[in-house]
């Protein structure tokens, strides 16, 4: 009877200790290209500036228009730039513990006026002649238009803020992954592939 017991005691011991293994086993959290690409979207950069618009409304010809004058104008106001990673371009591979990310060169997403900065104090222009030159709707949505394709250049040709709108991504993605890691216990390595036309460029997280 003794031994019954002794022979029992010892099986339930031996259960006990695969379950106390089992429940030691850590769940392995893989990063996931969708979260990647919704870190892409959140980290996107609004940059807000000061616009002039400036335009001319020359006088019209013929005896109906004497007494016009030329008439400078201009018009002030607040613009919206965003700047980010195409989420979409974003791909990502796993080999191993490696984490192999392409993201691409940052770009920009969308350029805007801020409406609720247009108001009558946005608007200046020269004095009216004797015979009125009236500067139009029309010619200051045109100047507003002008104004906005020179500035969408001007952010398109600014490396600086492009470059520093993929690093905002990166360094989001880097640390997602690194969160992972903590919590599973692995440590991941990232890999950057940066597409560039027809070139490829691969650095390792760690030779930054």
């Amino acid at each position: 009877m003794i031994k019954k017991i002794f022979i029992i005691g010892i099986m339930l011991l031996t259960v006990l200790i695969m379950c106390s293994c089992s429940a030691e086993k850590k769940v392995i959290n893989e990063p996931e290209i969708t979260q990647i690409r919704s870190i892409c979207n959140l980290a996107t950069l609004e940059c807000y500036y000061h616009n002039v618009a400036k335009s001319v409304k020359t006088a019209g010809e013929g005896i109906a228009h004497w007494g016009e004058k030329e008439r400078k104008f201009w018009i002030e106001y607040t613009g919206v730039a965003k700047v980010g990673v195409d989420m979409s371009k974003v791909t990502m591979e796993m080999d191993g513990t490696n984490v192999i990310i392409s993201i691409p060169d940052a770009e920009l997403m969308n350029i805007s006026v801020e409406e609720s900065t247009l108001n009558e104090e946005s608007y200046i222009s020269s004095a009216d002649g004797l015979n009125s030159n009236k500067i139009t709707a029309e010619d200051q949505t045109a100047a507003i238009e002008n104004a906005q394709k020179e500035m969408e250049e001007s952010v398109k040709n600014n490396s600086a803020l492009l470059l520093s709108a993929q690093s905002r991504a990166k360094d989001l993605i880097k640390n997602y992954i690194d969160r992972l890691g903590e919590v599973s216990g692995v440590e991941y390595k990232i890999t950057w592939v940066y597409e560039d036309g027809e070139e490829t460029t691969k650095i390792n997280d760690e030779a930054k």
